[in-house]
């Protein structure tokens, strides 16, 4: 008689992750943990906690994952740039201090929806910038709230493993390109590029390795 096929229980790998955006950081996160919890290689069950209230500044971000984090071994921070030089400087220098791993975007998280679909190399000026090729990208009307909850789901419907693997690689097109320019450095000399820049791809590829998963994402 065939016995019925039992779940296989793994262990948790809990990661705990501050975000600015409740909407976007947190749906597109949630979505990872979803696809990785799909994947029947992994070694682990995938688990984010997050570190709230969301909102605030990169460094609020970074002192609410050092706070929560304390006795836990995997720590990230998901910020941006958006316009705030100096606290987006004291988050870094905050997060290398404490090792939390990085995952933060110039100019802001925009650019990284984007690159699940297409390359950007262009500089921007401010967050709406990235608004136009966002919303034809993904399907949205002209005007549209990106941020709103209802639209994030429209974006994030579209976004598969393949969708995360190719925005990757282009992250380290945009590395490679950076690397040819000066870098800024922060007050702890850490460095960081002007936009467009992001650590969204290192972020993963880390996630990605610890959970046994980095073959489906092509790494």
């Amino acid at each position: 008689m065939n016995r019925p096929a039992t779940k296989v229980r793994r262990p948790q790998l809990l990661c705990i992750i501050g975000c600015e955006g409740e909407n976007q950081e947190k749906m597109y996160f949630e979505k990872i943990q979803s696809i990785v919890n799909s994947m029947e290689e992994r070694v682990y069950d995938l688990l984010f906690d997050f570190a709230e209230p969301f909102g605030g500044d990169p460094k609020c971000v970074v002192e609410r994952v050092t706070a929560k984090s304390i006795g836990k071994l995997h720590k990230m921070a998901v910020f941006d740039y958006d316009g705030k030089k100096e606290k987006y400087e004291e988050a870094i220098d905050l997060a290398v201090e404490n090792q939390v791993v990085l995952g933060y975007t110039n100019y802001c998280f925009d650019l990284w929806l984007i690159l699940h679909k297409e390359n950007y190399f262009n500089k921007v000026n401010n967050q709406d910038d990235y608004g136009r090729k966002l919303r034809r990208i993904y399907g949205l009307e002209r005007g549209v709230n990106i941020k709103k909850k209802d639209k994030v789901q429209v974006i994030l419907s579209q976004i598969e493993i393949e969708d995360i693997q190719a925005a990757i690689v282009r992250a380290e097109l945009i590395a490679v390109k950076n690397l040819e320019k000066e870098a800024n450095k922060t007050p702890k000399e850490n460095e960081y590029h002007d936009n467009p820049d992001t650590q969204m791809h290192n972020l993963l590829k880390s996630i990605f390795q610890k959970v046994g998963v980095a073959r489906r994402f092509g790494l």
